[in-house]
């Protein structure tokens, strides 16, 4: 992350404290921090694709770990869904009606 103080890319994620973090957490902006000149700050969580903000590896970084994560959540809804189909399935198996011989 560049910082907007000294314009390194020196910055990195600090941990959230406090209500005041807690209040910007709803309004999505995480807290930074600069390794150079110590200064805090907050930034949009949608800031992370901003030129001005991250350098280019960072935003290759990031949508390297965006597709990992979309087709992870691909992979999940359709194991979810073969688990429901598949559960329907016993479902009527177990409750059809037979006809007894005679």
């Amino acid at each position: 992350m560049i910082c907007p103080k000294c314009n390194e890319p020196e910055a990195h994620r600090s941990h959230r404290k406090g209500l005041k973090d807690r209040i910007w957490a709803s309004f999505s902006m995480i807290p930074y921090r600069c390794k150079k000149c110590h200064t805090r700050y907050y930034a949009y969580r949608a800031g992370e694709k901003s030129d001005r903000m991250r350098t280019a590896e960072e935003r290759r970084i990031m949508k390297i770990r965006r597709a990992l994560k979309w087709k992870r959540s691909k992979r999940e809804w359709t194991i979810y869904a073969l688990g429901i189909i598949m559960f329907a399935i016993a479902a009527y198996m177990f409750t059809r009606q037979t006809v007894p011989s005679q």
